[in-house]
């Protein structure tokens, strides 16, 4: 039977495989094809675990009962849930497109380290993270470690700091 997790899982799977397609079948300019990181290695390791996890997805058995939590909680089916518009949590998602409308506005007047780290910690706290000391040490140390990985790996000038240090 197809319920809602197969369904997404098959929309992935057909995504993912267009994505690999499109990917794959990308035009390297001469200079680009001897290089050790090419424009469409990530999209095809993207691509390629898209298809991977939604195939897992598709053959996985359906559990026809429901889990009981240690809390006592039942975890319902997902059509159960999705059949009511008003089980949605509508302020937190609004409110993280917001939050990424502002990143994606501010990115370049306040640098990609300053905007990272708020949008990740802001967006910890909207969803209730509230630990906020391995909140901040995280959304910090991932901003410098994704800076790193694509300005000096990858060697994509990604301008760290606000505007006005240059």
């Amino acid at each position: 039977m197809l319920d809602l997790n197969r369904a997404v899982a098959l929309a992935l799977l057909a995504f993912s495989s267009g994505y690999a397609y499109l990917a794959f079948t990308y035009h390297l300019l001469p200079f680009e094809l001897f290089l050790s990181v090419r424009p469409n290695t990530m999209p095809l390791a993207l691509a390629v675990g898209g298809i991977v996890c939604s195939i897992a997805l598709l053959i996985k058995p359906q559990s026809q009962e429901h889990e009981t939590e240690g809390d006592g909680t039942v975890n319902r089916a997902d059509g159960e849930y999705l059949k009511n518009p008003q089980n949605y949590n509508w302020i937190q998602g609004i409110a993280l497109l917001v939050l990424a409308t502002f990143y994606a506005l501010f990115l370049r007047s306040l640098g990609f380290l300053f905007c990272t780290t708020a949008f990740l910690i802001l967006g910890g706290i909207l969803l209730g993270e509230r630990r906020y000391t391995l909140l901040i040490s995280i959304s910090f140390t991932a901003s410098i470690l994704v800076w790193y990985l694509v300005d000096q790996v990858l060697t994509i000038f990604l301008r760290p700091w606000p505007g006005w240090f240059y």
